[in-house]
């Protein structure tokens, strides 16, 4: 059962002066459909006396990152750390302008990348790849954490690491009070997201999925290292290759999954397989506080396949939290 309760709380509201409680579920969150819905799920699945009620063990909740919990405009946030790691290796080595995909970051050619596959040899994905060839794992996440200490949102003048959505994260904090295990489901590297996500997010490094850059291990006298190499470990976690992902690191079909984007799709209905389950999709449309994008098709694809609306401009009261 949910460790909060409302009769309580509405005593304790007769008793108090009229603001809002400590104890209030999801604050962050407007009342609507979608605040209902976690608050009615979390509850049937957690009470023993419940037709719905699931075991511990099988409370798994996957949470897409880039977008879901994590601003990902005007870039993916890996994407600009890559490309700014980049920028240092074209300043080195000049001849890089004249090849793909260094030279449409050099030329600020976007464009590009939509005229390509996101894993072809010169698209998004290769960004990573060539960014990062070499780097020892120490290497990478030292360029990593000083890339969260040393450069801000220009439009939020704050680190990335921080731009987290308020309501999302007390979702979480929701799940995992009540025995479930949450997973952070991600088409970035996780050792990226492993450099923030028990901080920030309250997720264990061990809990992450990510697309992973392979990485070879080479031992030197007094000491050993492990280097990334130019190639992802297949499948990438994107698309498709979430669910089987998940199967290979989890093992288990999740009940909850939450995703913002047809990158999410396989992996929300991937949990339809469960015979109680969840699926949400984080819709991005309210360009005041945060910014507009697809939210017609994914309101759309959210009633065509029976999946919950989480609307940011209708049920979040706020999108980040101060500090």
């Amino acid at each position: 059962m949910i460790k909060y309760f409302l009769p309580l709380l509405l005593i304790l509201a007769a008793c108090s002066p009229p603001q809002r409680g400590t104890n209030e579920i999801l604050p962050s969150w407007n009342d609507g459909i979608a605040k209902q819905t976690i608050i009615d799920f979390v509850d049937k699945t957690t009470t023993k006396s419940s037709p719905e009620f699931i075991e511990v063990e099988d409370r798994i909740a996957v949470f897409d990152m880039d977008g879901t919990i994590l601003l990902e405009k005007p870039n993916y946030v890996i994407f600009d750390f890559a490309i700014r790691e980049m920028h240092k290796r074209m300043a080195e080595k000049p001849e890089l302008k004249e090849k793909q995909p260094f030279k449409a970051i050099a030329e600020e050619d976007w464009s590009h990348f939509k005229k390509v596959r996101y894993f072809a040899p010169d698209g998004l994905y290769s960004v990573l790849l060539f960014a990062t060839d070499g780097m020892t794992n120490t290497e990478y996440q030292e360029a990593v954490r000083n890339y969260f200490t040393n450069v801000k949102d220009k439009r939020y003048n704050e680190s990335y690491k921080y731009l987290v959505y308020e309501p999302v994260i007390e979702m979480i904090d929701l799940l995992k009070e009540n025995g479930y295990e949450v997973y952070i489901v991600s088409g970035s590297d996780p050792q990226f997201t492993r450099t923030f996500c028990a901080e920030v997010i309250g997720i264990p490094e061990t809990n992450v999925i990510g697309s992973t850059v392979l990485t070879t291990f080479n031992e030197e006298v007094g000491a050993s290292t492990l280097t990334r190499q130019h190639e992802f470990v297949q499948p990438i976690n994107d698309e498709a290759g979430k669910p089987v992902n998940i199967l290979n690191k989890i093992g288990k079909v999740p009940v909850v999954a939450i995703g913002n984007s047809r990158g999410d799709y396989h992996m929300l209905q991937y949990s339809k397989n469960k015979s109680v389950s969840l699926q949400m999709l984080v819709n991005h449309d309210d360009d005041v506080r945060e910014y507009k994008y697809n939210h017609e098709d994914l309101r759309q694809l959210c009633a065509d396949k029976d999946w919950i609306e989480i609307s940011m401009k209708k049920d979040f009261k706020v999108i980040f939290k101060e500090r």
